[in-house]
């Protein structure tokens, strides 16, 4: 069914969290007395962030427990930045040449017949070989080689948690304090950005919309950052406290105190980067 586009005026923003709320027209087909959550991520095409006020052009995606989401939004009377139309462009142009390529492809294709022949012996064998596998091989393994297994399942999960600090303390989270302190410098948001600081403030959750676990990291150079850790997605850290050392992995966005990091977690529709919280030894995503 068509989605329509519907026009609403951003009523709340909270721009150091990257989202806010739009209350749609009342001619727009939706219940108007509903608030629709807007996240930044919506419109970063466009050539500034969003202001309480701004009217706003979107669609409406619906979440479980009737919750409405706007995608696919713009903002009135702003220009769209340059790149988003190369992109877009760009898009289409590789369609186009798609269509050109497949107009090309002969009506009548190879016969497949004697692929699916082919396709069939080879299920065949991989069924025998897992019948075999499973009824022979794999219980002889079992009963014979279990602490083997479990000796070199812990010294590979050893030498993993070496590498990974390893890799850490060899620099990559210099790298990425320095690649958040030129954002912050430019005015930059919609980074994925990975680090590590420590906790210099514990505040209490945000429970306005999604709920979000938050805490004040300080990094190496000294420059802080509100971490926003989305807890209707993703585990709440546990037992946390001011100078405990936390990493991390998601979207920076700019703001005069630091940034904010958030998507420190996995987007259920897989159309977002997934981040990622460590303390203690322990991922939370």
């Amino acid at each position: 069914m068509h989605n329509p586009i519907i026009k609403g005026t951003l009523v709340r923003w909270k721009d150091d969290k990257g989202f806010g709320f739009i209350e749609p027209e009342t001619a727009s087909g939706t219940d108007s007395h509903t608030d629709v959550f807007i996240h930044v991520s919506q419109l970063r095409h466009m050539s500034r962030r969003p202001l309480e006020g701004d009217t706003i052009f979107f669609q409406i995606e619906h979440k479980p427990g009737g919750k409405l989401n706007a995608i696919e939004a713009r903002i009135e009377g702003v220009e769209v930045k340059a790149d988003a139309n190369v992109e877009g462009q760009t898009r289409g142009k590789a369609k186009s040449r798609s269509k050109s390529t497949s107009k090309l492809k002969p009506k009548h294709g190879t016969p497949i017949g004697p692929i699916l022949y082919r396709i069939g012996i080879m299920m065949v064998v991989l069924a025998i070989a897992s019948f075999a596998y499973n009824r022979v091989i794999a219980p002889f393994l079992a009963s014979s080689s279990a602490s083997f297994f479990e000796q070199r399942e812990a010294v590979a999960a050893n030498d993993s948690l070496q590498l990974a600090q390893g890799s850490i303390q060899s620099g990559s989270v210099q790298k990425g304090t320095s690649q958040i302190a030129e954002a912050f410098k430019n005015r930059q948001s919609g980074l994925q950005v990975s680090s590590s600081g420590t906790i210099s403030k514990i505040l209490s959750d945000d429970n306005e919309g999604s709920r979000h676990q938050r805490f004040i990291l300080r990094l190496s150079n000294g420059q802080t950052l509100l971490i926003a850790h989305n807890i209707d997605l993703a585990p709440r850290i546990a037992g946390i406290g001011v100078g405990d050392n936390v990493a991390f992995y998601g979207q920076y966005e700019f703001n005069n105190k630091g940034g904010v990091v958030h998507w420190t977690h996995r987007d259920p529709q897989g159309r977002h980067p997934g981040g990622w919280l460590k303390h203690k030894g322990q991922t939370y995503q």
